[in-house]
């Protein structure tokens, strides 16, 4: 699922690299194999407290067998409980760390309803709005869009637009969202903050736009005004 060599690795690089400006986030989630998926989320932020400004809670990668199924109420439910337990913990000797749930665009509605009952009574930090599909929009052409995995860029655009703004509703303002996927124009942003997010996030957008696109983007949030007005607008 994640190709990885594992928290040793990490750890080892994170420790080597200097101390950059703005946040690290660190996402966790379960090795494919493991027999108890919450222990995983837990080590993993015990393991990387020190150096993570924040956590991010997979448990919708596509491509990691079963890993949704922990977007079920229940198993949601007790993933949060031990992980939180754990930043808590960390939390003894160090700062807390904040703790976002990162959910799937193909979620149903009802399923959402239950991970956003779970995450406001465990009082999460935040949501992180979406990750990839497995769904393929109508119009790919790429040979490469018949394979299984999760779908990002630009086709992920509107799928997980629609999930932030049904999040945002059921949010209420309890906790920040951050909207992800498909953000590769400034009018692309904006349309997240409408949508209900207060923080952003992109990757496949730097790679076909390059560095500039974050300038363009700036430059239309600037020219939108006041985003505080915005957030949750067309939501």
């Amino acid at each position: 699922g994640f190709n990885n060599r594992g928290h040793h690795d990490a750890l080892t690089r994170l420790a080597a690299r200097p101390r950059l400006a703005g946040p690290l986030g660190v996402n966790v989630g379960a090795n494919k194999d493991a027999l108890d998926r919450a222990a995983d989320y837990a080590l993993g932020i015990t393991r990387f407290a020190a150096h993570a400004d924040y956590f991010t809670l997979n448990v919708s990668s596509p491509n990691t067998p079963g890993l949704r199924d922990l977007q079920q109420r229940a198993a949601l439910d007790d993933l949060l409980a031990r992980a939180l337990e754990a930043r808590d913990k960390a939390a003894e000797t160090g700062p807390p760390r904040p703790v976002l749930v990162k959910i799937a665009p193909d979620l149903s509605l009802e399923g959402l309803d239950d991970v956003v009952a779970v995450c406001l009574s465990r009082r999460v930090d935040g949501m992180i709005v979406s990750n990839t599909t497995i769904s393929r929009p109508a119009g790919l052409i790429e040979a490469a869009a018949r394979e299984t995995g999760g779908l990002s860029g630009r086709p992920l655009f509107d799928l997980s637009t629609r999930m932030l703004a049904e999040t945002w509703r059921r949010v209420g303002g309890q906790f920040p969202l951050v909207g992800v996927g498909g953000i590769t124009t400034g009018e692309a942003a904006l349309a997240k903050i409408r949508a209900g997010a207060t923080l952003l996030q992109l990757y496949s957008g730097l790679i076909y736009r390059g560095p500039g696109l974050l300038d363009e983007i700036k430059r239309t949030l600037l020219a939108a005004g006041p985003l505080d007005a915005l957030i949750g607008r067309d939501a």
